[in-house]
This record gives structure tokens, sequence and C-alpha cells, in this order.
């Protein structure tokens, strides 16, 4: 009953909403810390049923499931130098990547699959999340500026209406433009397999 509600969609769903809102507002003191009770909570259940589930555990293991979960669980300050370590708060959204059916590993042959893209896409999603998050916590812009310049950015549309203006955002916006970039190629790669298949199919 536990492993299923633990693995239930609605409650990884509710977990990643419990992280945005802990990742992007300043939550009062008490509000705060429940926020690190739920997933204190999250990780003891999660290690629980790791220990009944299995077969070969190890140390190596354990870490290997669950290194981000107990970084998200230790308290940051939120003032002066240490504020900067809030940026840990990022790896609580691997919780999505739970939503995702064990499937095999992406290779050649399963590269444009609706398994690959949904595995890619939950992986887009966090890398994006965590950008805008950096992006406004150094340039002190809002969410909705920070979405706004990751999607100009991606785009390489490039208005120059908001730009960064620190080294790092801009390494940032570097690898952003690549990955903007490939993604693109990737999704005109996704549109032509899909339609050779639809064609051969045809035949």
């Amino acid at each position: 009953m536990i492993t299923k509600i633990y693995n239930s969609p609605y409650y990884i769903i509710s977990v990643v909403i419990l992280a945005l809102i802990s990742l992007f507002e300043q939550l009062p003191g008490i509000l705060d810390w429940s926020v690190y009770g739920v997933f204190i909570f999250d990780l003891v259940v999660g290690t629980g049923i790791w220990i009944n589930s299995e077969d070969k555990k190890s140390i190596n293991n354990y870490f290997k499931h669950f290194t981000l979960d107990i970084i998200a669980c230790i308290p940051v300050a939120n003032f002066g130098i240490l504020k900067i370590f809030r940026l840990i708060r990022v790896s609580r959204l691997v919780k999505l990547k739970r939503l995702e059916e064990t499937s095999a590993k992406i290779n050649v042959e399963n590269f444009f699959s609706i398994g690959t893209i949904k595995q890619l896409a939950i992986y887009l999603l966090i890398y994006f999340i965590a950008n805008v998050y950096i992006f406004d916590e150094i340039e002190h812009k809002s969410i909705i500026d920070g979405i706004y310049w990751l999607v100009e950015t991606m785009t390489s549309v490039g208005y120059g209406d908001i730009t960064p203006t620190h080294a790092s955002t801009k390494i940032l916006g570097i690898f952003l433009m690549i990955i903007g970039v490939a993604t693109i190629g990737y999704i005109n790669g996704v549109i032509t397999t899909t339609v050779v298949r639809s064609l051969n199919k045809n035949k």
C-alpha cells in the first residue's frame, strides 16, 4: 500500500509542486521547516521501500538512488553568502524522474522512441527550471523574466531586453543556446522519423 502511494503520479506531482513552491518562494520559518519535514519523510519512506525491495543491497547502491534526496533534506540558511546553498533545492526536482517507467538505455535504435522522448523531456524540464532559478537568484529578476530569458536564449531570438550581466549566467546562456539548437534538431529528427515510418507502413 505504502509503495503504491509512494510511486503514484499524484504523490510525485504533489512533491514536485511543493519543491517548486519552496524553490521560488521565500516561505515563513515554520512552513519552510514543514517542507523539509515532508522531504525527510519522503526519504525515510523511500529508504524503507528500497530496503525491502532491493536484492543486492550496498552503501554504493543506496547512494546511487538517494544522494540527491539526502542533499534536498539538508536545511540551508537564507541569509548572507550562505543563501547560495538554496540551489541545493534544485535536486528535489529529480522526483520527476520517478514518473518515468523503467526503460532500456538510450541508444541509436531507440533514440527517437516515445520512451526516450519522455525521458529526455523530464531531464530538460529539470534543467530549464534550474536555469530559471539560478538566473533569478543571480540577476535579481522575476520568475517571468527568467522564463522569458530562457525561451529567448534557447530559440536564439536574442531581443537583448533582458541580458545576463554576470559571468556565471553568461555561461548558462551559452549552454542554453547549444541545447536549444540540439533540441530543435532532435524535434526535426523525430518528425522526420515519424513521417518515414508512416510512409513505410503504407507501402
